[in-house]
């Protein structure tokens, strides 16, 4: 192997020598360098590519890559707090310190759970107890999970709770654990980290929490085109349905609210509402559209009516 000395010649490459010595794509490479020979010799970190050192550098390379894992994904996600994040991901590496972790550094004293009589354990108080059982079967059903899924906010509130409990006499209390992680997704909503696109849960559900998420053609569990024969018993069917849809699906989610308001709209105010009575009335039949079912002509007034054109109506 001749040094690089023997492939220089007054201050540029010798080729001949080159090509006669080194195969033929790696001598056009080597070729292709320049060398500024009026610069002093300077040391290259090989690891980087501007060929200064640094730290993360090095430690790239010296470092054992793990294969990425999906729940540190989660822990570290941009829609968390950095405490919440932090706080997870000490919980998932044992370093939260409950009775049963101090109690094996050695402190002895008696173990009681905050919100049962039960020892405490990691386990027990984030999923096991009966009082986080509720917040998990609670959330479960908005967003469509099993309840093995990693349910960051629901620890980290849950963690808050013992902790209020513990230190300041307060009770432990599942619609708390609920309330802060619903008053977390509130504030997620409110700043638009929080959008239609990454909600995977209940959207009507969702609504009950405060968020309206409108599509282009916006969602709505069902529409329905009365064919009742007359406007005043469409209107009548339709109140009738109104509330048999609120008593069966929004008021089990409304944490036993039971006062709510009832507006009267005339129909030639909503477009979308004229426009199914028209059909209704000539079709002489009762339909249930969702959303899959909504094309064509209102399809046309929704997206209208969401830019917030007002509505001409014809005779």
């Amino acid at each position: 192997m001749e040094p690089v000395s023997y492939y220089w010649h007054e201050g540029d490459w010798n080729v001949s020598r080159i090509l006669r010595t080194i195969p033929m794509p790696f001598a056009q490479i080597i070729c292709q360098i320049s060398i500024a020979a009026g610069q002093g010799d300077k040391i290259v970190w090989t690891e980087s590519s501007t060929g200064d050192f640094s730290t993360k550098s090095a430690w790239e390379a010296i470092r054992q890559a793990s294969p990425r894992r999906q729940l540190l994904a989660d822990v570290w996600h941009r829609f968390l707090r950095p405490t919440i994040s932090v706080f997870l991901w000490r919980l998932f590496q044992d370093r939260i310190p409950m009775d049963a972790q101090m109690r094996q550094k050695g402190f002895s004293f008696p173990s009681k759970c905050q919100c049962c009589e039960a020892e405490e354990t990691v386990s027990h108080l984030f999923i096991e107890s009966t009082a986080v059982q509720g917040v998990w079967q609670h959330f479960a059903a908005i967003f469509g999970l099993c309840l093995c899924d990693t349910g960051s906010l629901t620890y980290m509130f849950t963690w808050t709770q013992r902790n209020a409990t513990k230190y300041r006499g307060v009770s432990f209390s599942t619609d708390g654990i609920i309330l802060e992680v619903q008053r977390h997704l509130r504030t997620l909503y409110a700043t638009r980290t929080l959008t239609s696109t990454q909600w995977k849960g209940d959207l009507h559900q969702a609504a009950v929490m405060g968020f309206i998420f409108r599509q282009q053609v916006p969602r709505a569990p069902s529409i329905f085109a009365l064919g009742t024969g007359t406007s005043v018993l469409a209107k009548l069917t339709a109140v009738w349905r109104g509330m048999e849809l609120a008593l069966t699906t929004v008021l089990p989610l409304g944490g036993g609210v039971t006062l709510a308001d009832v507006q009267h709209v005339f129909r030639e105010a909503n477009s979308a509402a004229d426009h199914l009575a028209k059909e209704a009335a000539s079709l002489q039949l009762t339909r249930v559209l969702h959303h899959d079912d909504i094309t064509g002509v209102l399809r046309d007034i929704l997206c209208l009516d969401r830019q917030g054109v007002p509505h001409l109506r014809r005779g």
